[in-house]
C-alpha cells in the first residue's frame, strides 16, 4: 500500500468525550462529499474508452484491491504534483457493461466545490466493463482510486481491465480543506479477497444467491485525519444490489451491505434491506468513517 505523508497514528475509536470543532465539522463535510463523488463514479462509471496517452497496463483483467492499486499507483507517479498518496479505493463489478456520457460526471463533481482539471482531455463517454460471476472473490474488472498530495490536490486514476488512466485532478481552497482530513492507507489493510469473503459469510452470499445477477460492489478509505486525535481506522464497505446502474426513476430494489474493520476485517454492521435506487448511490457504499458520534454524525453527511 502507499506511504503515509505523516506520522500519525490510527485511532480505531476516538473516545466518547472527543470533539471534533464547527469548523472542523465543514470540512469534514466536504472531505466525505469527496468520497461520496468517488464512490459514485464507482458505481457509474469506468476508463473503457478514455484516452490513452498516460496510461499504463500489464495488471489482470479481473484485479483484486491491492493488484488495482499498484496499477492506479504506478499510473499516479507520471503525473505532476506528486508524491501522491492513496486515500480511497473503490471497485464495481457489473454483470453487463454500461456506458454513461460524461455530462453526469460533470454534474457530480459540483458536489465538491473543486475546480477540475482532465488530464487528458474530458471524454464523452465513459464505458463500465462487465465483470463475470467467475471472478476471483473480490476482484473487478473497474477500479477508481483517490490520491492525495502535500498540497491536498485530489487526483482520480482509473484501472479498467488492467489498464490505469488518470481521469481528473480536482484543486482549490475549500477542496483541498476537505481532502487534508482523508488520511492515506496506512500499512496492514486487508485485501478485497479477505474483505468479500467475511462479508458473503454475512449474508453476502445469501444474497447473490437470490440475486445472482446483482452487481456487486467493494471499497475503503484510509480513515480520517483528525489533528492531534491522530486518524480513524481504516473502513471496508462490501455493497450488492439489484438496482439498475444509472438507476431508473421510482425503481426499488435489494441491497446487501456489510462495514468491515479496514486492517482487522471484523464486521462492524451488515444488513439486507430494500431501497429506492434513484434516492441514493446505486451501490450504497457507505463507507461509515468512525469519528465521536456525539460530535460529528459523519455518516448523516453522506
Amino acid at each position: 500500500m502507499s506511504s503515509s505523508l505523516g506520522p500519525a497514528e490510527p485511532v480505531p475509536g476516538a473516545s466518547p468525550g472527543a470533539s471534533v470543532s464547527r469548523g472542523r465539522r465543514g470540512w469534514l463535510v466536504v472531505a466525505v462529499a469527496a468520497v461520496v463523488v468517488a464512490v459514485v463514479i464507482a458505481t457509474l462509471f469506468a476508463s473503457g474508452i478514455l484516452p490513452g496517452n498516460h496510461s499504463s497496463s500489464g495488471g489482470p483483467t479481473y484485479a483484486t484491491f491491492s493488484q488495482a492499486e499498484a496499477l492506479a499507483s504506478a499510473g499516479a507517479g507520471s503525473e505532476s504534483g506528486g508524491a501522491w498518496f492513496a486515500v480511497f479505493g473503490a471497485g464495481v463489478a457489473s454483470p453487463t457493461a454500461v456506458l454513461e456520457p460524461a455530462t453526469n460526471l460533470t454534474s457530480l463533481l459540483a458536489l465538491a466545490n473543486c475546480s477540475i482539471e482532465w488530464p487528458d482531455g474530458q471524454p464523452a463517454n465513459l464505458a463500465i466493463p462487465s465483470t463475470p460471476a467467475t471472478a476471483a472473490t473480490g476482484a473487478a474488472a473497474f477500479w477508481v482510486f483517490g490520491f492525495k498530495n502535500v498540497s491536498n490536490d485530489l487526483l482520480v486514476e482509473l484501472v479498467s481491465a488492467g489498464v490505469a488512466s488518470p481521469l481528473f485532478r480536482a484543486s482549490g481552497t475549500t477542496c483541498a480543506g476537505g481532502i487534508a482530513f482523508l488520511a492515506p492507507f496506512p500499512a496492514g489493510v486487508l485485501d478485497s479477497p479477505a474483505i468479500v469473503a467475511t462479508a458473503d459469510q454475512a449474508g453476502g452470499s445469501e444474497f447473490l444467491a437470490a440475486h445472482p445477477n446483482a452487481t456487486r460492489a467493494w471499497g475503503a478509505y484510509g480513515g480520517i485525519q483528525l489533528g492531534v486525535l491522530g486518524s480513524t481506522s481504516p473502513v471496508w464497505s462490501v455493497d450488492y444490489t439489484t438496482c439498475s446502474i444509472p438507476p431508473v426513476s421510482g425503481e426499488v430494489g435489494a441491497v446487501f451491505n456489510a462495514t468491515l474493520g479496514g486492517t482487522s476485517g471484523a464486521i462492524i454492521n451488515s444488513s439486507t434491506s430494500s431501497a429506492a435506487c434513484a434516492a441514493a448511490l446505486p451501490t450504497g457504499l457507505s463507507l461509515t468513517a468512525h469519528v465521536p458520534a456525539e460530535s460529528f454524525a459523519l455518516r448523516k453527511a453522506i
